[in-house]
């Protein structure tokens, strides 16, 4: 009997002792767990400064714990939202689907087409691959195919990652806009605001669709939100369209200010062409609007704003041949 007391009275003792030691342990690691889930939180809300203030806690007392997957994709994803150093390399090193497709949306953000291509081609046959050929053929403005890729109802496009499908409608919303759809660039805009309410992109495109239907005060405004996120890198396409809204609202501080922006960014000198011939047109100087225009085609410029400079050089040749038309039978006349 005193044996089995015994027995009993150490049993006691070492479910108290592992009890004490679960408990210090779920006070130890309390913090990180919590730390952890306010980092996920801020991340799928792109709340680009809150990401960088967990970042930084973790770097400061995370410890062998930032080694964890978990933060080091965080990592990654900050530092493609906000342009990170030597992010290229870093990527690089990773063979994995993921951060291929990483690699490659960093190199085409940044202009630099044939590294994006390569990684392309090892990635080809895959879903995401195929996303990237979409992305691909846009910025080089090939539209229709970009949207007859994308468009493919037979691919499983559901199994990608949430901002994975959210980049795909997003870029055949751009494809319904350049091709004048505007039930299919509403409708697709509609669904990545369903999969990703958050992404700044959605606020980019409809900067973009206020532009093309003449929306000004809209797109004023969502101008301002954009420049608002400080943490966005420069960017070409974005610099371009604020630049044509200051020709509209007569802001030549502001359109000044875009030139001096693009002159630093990919595709630059191109898109400082293409405003400056739509500046000209603006004025009535066709030909210096005309001969600015095909300079810009010449360089290069990215996706739609091919098409759009292209549609406006259209425009003005049909309108010179129509006045030397004029002019000629005014001649006759005489």
């Amino acid at each position: 009997m005193y044996n089995q007391r015994k027995r009993s009275l150490r049993r006691r003792r070492q479910t108290t002792f592992l009890a004490l030691i679960l408990i210090i342990i779920m006070i130890t690691i309390s913090p990180f767990v919590w730390r952890m889930d306010r980092l996920k939180r801020a991340e799928n809300s792109y709340d680009i400064q809150k990401v960088q203030e967990e970042l930084q806690w973790w770097e400061m007392h995370g410890g062998f714990l930032n080694k964890l997957k978990m933060i080091r994709e965080v990592s990654f994803w900050y530092d493609l939202n906000i342009g990170g150093d030597n992010l290229e390399v870093k990527l690089a090193e990773y063979q994995d689907e993921k951060h291929q497709f990483w690699l490659f949306l960093l190199n085409l953000q940044n202009g630099k087409m044939n590294e994006a291509q390569n990684v392309l081609n090892v990635m080809d046959k895959t879903l995401m691959g195929k996303l990237g050929n979409g992305l691909m053929l846009m910025a080089k403005g090939d539209v229709e195919e970009s949207s007859q890729l994308l468009g493919d109802t037979e691919l499983e496009w559901k199994t990608m990652p949430k901002q994975a499908q959210a980049l795909r409608h997003l870029t055949l919303a751009q494809a319904g806009m350049i091709m004048g759809d505007h039930q299919l660039t509403q409708t697709e805009l509609d669904s990545a605001l369903r999969l990703d309410p958050n992404n700044p992109l959605c606020l980019s495109l409809a900067f973009d669709i206020a532009l093309e239907e003449g929306q000004w005060t809209k797109a004023q405004e969502l101008s301002l939100e954009i420049v608002a996120q400080t943490w966005r890198p420069k960017n070409t396409l974005f610099e371009t369209k604020k630049a044509l809204l200051a020709i509209h609202e007569n802001n030549l501080l502001e359109l000044s200010n875009s030139f001096f922006v693009l002159a630093e960014l990919p595709r630059g000198d191109a898109s400082i062409n293409y405003v400056k011939g739509v500046y000209a047109l603006s004025k009535g100087q066709l030909q210096e609007g005309r001969s600015l225009l095909e300079q810009a085609l010449k360089s290069g410029l990215e996706g739609g704003l091919e098409s759009d400079a292209q549609k406006s050089l259209d425009q003005v040749i049909a309108r010179q041949n129509a006045e030397r038309s004029l002019n000629s039978i005014v001649v006759e006349n005489r």
